[in-house]
């Protein structure tokens, strides 16, 4: 008998005391707006430096892979490269190809 009352107070003591943790209101709401401003400049940042290093890469392997042409230039002074098929093009700041008429 005596180890039911030890057992039913060991829980009502357990019980109270996660009742009363619950009830505790916390003010979490500056963290998690600095939480978010963090993740919204690093991912700026990483978008940033994501297309430099792949615009860095395509005009290397422009570089190795095809020609360059002499005398001519992008709208914004880029390096104008010939490819295997004689197509003109230019790499832009999105590392993307683009094709000259």
């Amino acid at each position: 008998m005596k180890t039911k009352i030890a057992i039913a107070l060991l829980s009502a003591f357990f019980f109270m005391g996660q009742d009363s943790s619950s009830q505790e209101k916390k003010d979490t709401t500056t963290f998690g707006q600095d939480v978010k401003q963090a993740g919204k400049s690093t991912g700026k940042a990483v978008k940033k430096a994501g297309k430099k290093v792949g615009e860095v890469g395509a005009k290397g392997a422009a570089k190795v892979k095809d020609k360059s042409v002499k005398g001519v230039k992008g709208p914004n002074g880029e390096t104008v490269y010939i490819d295997e098929h004689q197509n003109k093009y230019y790499i832009n700041k999105k590392a993307k190809r683009v094709y000259i008429k």
